[in-house]
Parts: C-alpha cells; structure tokens; sequence
C-alpha cells in the first residue's frame, strides 16, 4: 500500500483500517491497520488476516527477475521450521548451530 513512510495523521480514514472479508465476531469492526486491535482475537483468525496481507506480495516463484531460488526439499522446509525459535546470534548459547554455520 505505502511506497514511503507517511505520518499516521495524513492517511485517509480508510487507509488506517483493514475491513477482512471474514463472518467472525471479533471482526465485526475493521482492524487498526498499523496498531494491535484494542481487543484479543483467535490465532485461526489473526493467521488468516495475516496471511491475505502477505498474498498482496505476489508468489516469489512466479518472480523470474531474481536469480535466488524459491524452492527448496520439504527437509530443509522442515528443519528451518524445527530451528525458528533459536537465536542464531547467540552463539555462546547455540555453538552447535554456529559450527553447522561455518561449514557452510
């Protein structure tokens, strides 16, 4: 939506709110677009607001302009999805990760 940073105040009423397409109660009034709701909401329903924002980028493999591969082996899927919560800064605390690091 913004291509630069712009103050919250010179936004349009309707470019500070997101209106889902979803027949949830805690969607019955539209979300702030860049604060948290005031209220909680389920996970399902957080994921799915989420996760249609992020569909507005496009599919990377559909991207032939960059030369980074976009696919990878359901393995390496599955252990970046096992190893997400590790700080890979901290080495002191991870030094198994570190040492996987620099074979690389």
């Amino acid at each position: 939506m913004l291509t630069k940073k712009v103050p919250l105040h010179d936004l349009r009423d309707n470019e500070q709110w997101l209106a889902p397409t979803y027949g949830q109660r805690c969607l019955d009034k539209p979300l702030p677009r860049f604060d948290f709701p005031e209220s909680e909401m389920l996970p399902q329903t957080a994921y799915n607001v989420i996760h249609d924002e992020l569909m507005l980028d496009g599919n990377a493999r559909l991207n032939l302009a960059t030369f980074v591969t976009t696919w990878m082996e359901p393995e390496a899927r599955q252990l970046m999805a096992e190893t997400f919560d590790k700080n890979m800064i901290d080495k002191d605390e991870y030094p198994q990760t570190a040492e996987l690091e620099m074979r690389c």
